[in-house]
């Protein structure tokens, strides 16, 4: 039986750890990169990337570094590497050609992204993929094979030129291979491609020996000769499994439901979640908790230790934490001591300090301003570090109940990234202050009913506007809404309702009226002259050829 599909809290929610940037714009291309650099078996001389132009205009790319993403995956860099903000330089510097493009008129491609590979060789290679948000990938196409591949396994791709092998010889190998105790095989599939020839897939869960499937193929009187064989890591941190539990709780309800039934706290319950998902123990999940506590820690407080002063601006991004430090220590600004915590904390996130590392939840900073909030409150009223770990469980559930319920990413909608960001963060304070598992459910409630509708339309070149004042919006706001939980007030609509308005809104939606450079702020001709400039500035830098 294949391994159940699933939201698990350090895949999907709290992930990838990485460089600051978008996790869907930067860590998604790492990742592809990476999967595309294993399918040339590591030797890349030339490579072309090419685009939707109305879907994936370049100077997006240029805006959320995807090109640096893209490029650093290829070069063998994971997310969290900073030499990725140098990708374009030592490409150049290893002689590798590359491009960055447009398909053809009439080529299909929606967001995906097609990459031409050829190595030292000359073998060329084709890859068809896509960042789908929160740094996840989609890979459709392998040479010409259609498959579904989402680097949550080791993947085995065998093809077949000569149709040598059936289906049912390969079943049989895949059996062979699935039986015993300590097997990792979780998938297997039998594909064919648009002229008809064969390939076959093999996932684990763990990189299976060499010897399993690589020596019999590659020694010419083996078994399995003639195949070409091709191995491509997981790159998500919790691979999955064969043994996979099911699901434990899909609305806060049922959360609620297992805490009770097992006697255990609500943020036990989520433990109880992570460890069906990962297999991990107890120990090792809050240990993680612990791992991405300090890097939000630190992320938050990066400003003060670096020196509001000494960090510089970049092309595309001021350094708005600085204009806020001169400001607070001039005057006593306008807002409460706790909300100016709080924007302290969110602007230092937003600073995006290269050589800081960052966590997504689920937008790429989302999980420094859930943080900003959550630290912000804690230090204001004196709450201990146990509760507030316990309280990014907490985060992690509801998120991970989004991503069950909706597409949890920009394509939604900004509802999506700072809407759902906003609500794990309301309901994680409300925890923090002693709320219990209803309260959590209504914070994050009045959250999301707040953030319909809001499109996702960050302006290319536009120095991180819209999107700074959403994010920070989002962080300031969280509080408020696990105050009015923790008063006793009931939202009506159950927190897994409101993940599902999100999704009809979405499909019900017409053109790019809820995400992209044609909606919200980018129809203003301010927006327009922005990507503009944006475009004749940067995008001569995607294009390489050695001399």
């Amino acid at each position: 039986m294949p391994a159940p599909l699933y939201p698990d809290f350090f895949n999907d929610v709290f992930g990838p750890i990485m460089q600051p940037g978008s996790a869907g714009g930067f860590a998604g291309p790492v990742r592809i990169g990476n999967a595309a650099r294993a399918l040339a078996g590591g030797d890349v001389k030339k490579v072309r990337f090419l685009f939707n132009p109305q879907k994936q205009p370049l100077a997006f790319l240029v805006n959320f570094m995807s090109d640096r993403g893209y490029l650093g995956g290829i070069l063998g860099f994971p997310p969290d590497d900073e030499r990725l903000f140098e990708a374009h330089a030592l490409a150049r510097r290893q002689g590798m050609a590359y491009d960055f493009g447009y398909f053809d008129d009439g080529a299909e491609g929606n967001r995906e992204v097609v990459i031409h590979i050829e190595n030292s060789r000359g073998a060329a290679y084709t890859m068809n993929a896509a960042s789908v948000g929160g740094g996840m990938i989609r890979v459709s196409g392998i040479n010409g094979f259609p498959l579904a591949w989402q680097a949550d396994t080791h993947l085995v791709f065998l093809e077949d030129p000569e149709d040598r092998f059936s289906s049912r010889d390969m079943q049989t190998l895949a059996e062979s291979l699935s039986s015993g105790p300590g097997s990792s095989l979780v998938r297997f599939a039998s594909i064919r491609s648009a002229e008809g020839r064969r390939a076959y897939t093999f996932e684990f869960s763990s990189a299976p020996p060499k010897g399993i499937l690589g020596a019999p193929i590659e020694d010419p009187s083996g078994p399995l000769k003639g195949l070409r064989l091709y191995r491509l890591p997981a790159l998500l941190p919790v691979p999955s499994r064969r043994d996979k539990k099911p699901q434990l709780f899909t609305t806060v309800e049922e959360w609620r439901q297992i805490a009770g039934d097992r006697g255990i706290s609500f943020a036990e319950a989520a433990i109880a979640y992570e460890k069906d998902s990962s297999g991990w123990t107890e120990k090792e999940i809050w240990d993680f908790f612990e791992h991405i506590a300090a890097i939000l820690d630190n992320q938050i407080h990066s400003l003060e230790k670096a020196g509001y002063e000494k960090v510089r601006d970049t092309a595309l991004l001021p350094v708005y934490g600085r204009y806020w430090n001169r400001y607070a220590e001039k005057t006593r600004g306008i807002s409460d001591g706790l909300t100016q915590h709080i924007i302290r904390h969110a602007l230092s996130t937003n600073a995006k300090i290269p050589g800081v590392k960052i966590v997504p939840a689920p937008m790429g900073t989302g999980g420094g301003y859930l943080f900003s909030a959550l630290d912000a409150v804690r230090e204001h009223y004196g709450y201990g570090h146990e509760r507030l770990i316990q309280s990014l469980a907490v985060a992690a559930g509801l998120g991970a109940l989004a991503f069950t319920h909706t597409n949890a990413s920009g394509e939604v909608g900004c509802v999506g990234e700072s809407g759902i960001c906003c609500a794990m963060a309301a309901g994680a304070v409300s925890w923090l202050c002693g709320g219990d598992g209803r309260t959590v459910e209504n914070a994050a409630s009045m959250a999301l009913q707040a953030n319909i509708g809001i499109p996702c339309d960050p302006i290319s070149g536009g120095l991180e506007f819209p999107c700074i004042t959403r994010t920070i919006r989002a962080a300031v706001t969280a509080p408020l809404y696990a105050d009015l939980a923790l008063a006793g007030i009931n939202p009506l609509i159950p927190y897994h309702e409101m993940l599902g308005v999100i999704e009809k809104t979405h499909k019900t939606a017409t053109g790019d009226c809820l995400s992209g450079p044609c909606c919200g702020c980018n129809m203003t001709a301010t927006a327009k002259a922005c990507r503009a400039r944006l475009e004749a500035a940067s995008t001569a830098d995607l294009h390489f050829t050695p001399a």
